[in-house]
């Protein structure tokens, strides 16, 4: 477990998502000031970088969290279907 957040690649993406996230409700409190005084359009971004910073973190948080072994059971081509007669089953 303690691997799993101190490694080489959990560290990095503990960087990126501390830069990402952080820079996005920048943007997001820029946007707001703008918002505030008078620009209508800023109060779209205002909500949707904090939105970003969001999936940043829930992106973070799935990566930090997936089993590798169910990542390449998923990722796996499935088997082919064949029918009795040994021909293949259309998808």
């Amino acid at each position: 477990m303690t691997r799993r957040w101190t490694s080489r690649r959990a560290l990095l993406l503990h960087l990126a998502v501390a830069v990402v996230a952080s820079s996005c409700l920048a943007a997001g409190w820029w946007q707001a000031t703008r918002a505030l005084s008078g620009n209508a359009l800023s109060w779209f971004y205002s909500i949707e970088w904090p939105a970003f910073a969001i999936v940043a973190i829930v992106a973070w948080w799935r990566l930090i969290h997936e089993d590798p072994d169910a990542y390449h059971a998923r990722k796996q081509k499935p088997p082919e279907r064949r029918a009795p007669d040994g021909s293949l089953y259309p998808r």
